[in-house]
């Protein structure tokens, strides 16, 4: 089932909507993670062409490590995106979805590497590393 929301970042200088059902929420806690966020990620996926951008004039991109890269505003500063090199999918931080989404986290990943001002406390599965 085709589920379609809207997105954007705090300033609207990146908005988009999904044309396709987001993946469940996956909380990465690596140190990438935690340097861009603050705190852990929150990530939901989806193909890229199943977004249809809006506006993206303030969309750059950062290579944050040898084969990854990191979508964010240029203006606002919001973490938008993550994705992996030579990838049909993209990795939406949730927190830009608007409204109501009826996603669930299903997992909490890099746990090995959170920090220790906070703890993981749900009942989720929790993997050191990444899990496929």
């Amino acid at each position: 089932m085709k589920k379609v929301l809207t997105a954007s970042c705090l300033c609207k200088g990146v908005k988009f909507k999904t044309l396709n059902k987001l993946r469940s929420v996956s909380n990465c806690h690596c140190v990438q993670c935690r340097k861009t966020h603050g705190v852990f990620g929150a990530y939901t996926n989806i193909k890229d062409k199943e977004i249809k951008f809006l506006n993206k004039t303030t969309l750059k991109w950062f290579k944050s490590s040898k084969n990854s890269k990191r979508g964010f505003c240029n203006k606002c500063g919001a973490s938008i995106f993550f994705k992996v090199d030579k990838s049909d999918n993209v990795s939406i931080s949730a927190g830009m979805l608007d409204g109501k989404t009826k996603l669930k986290t299903f997992r909490n990943i890099f746990v090995g590497s959170k920090s220790d001002f906070y703890q993981i406390n749900d009942k989720l599965p929790k993997y050191k590393r990444f899990a496929k």
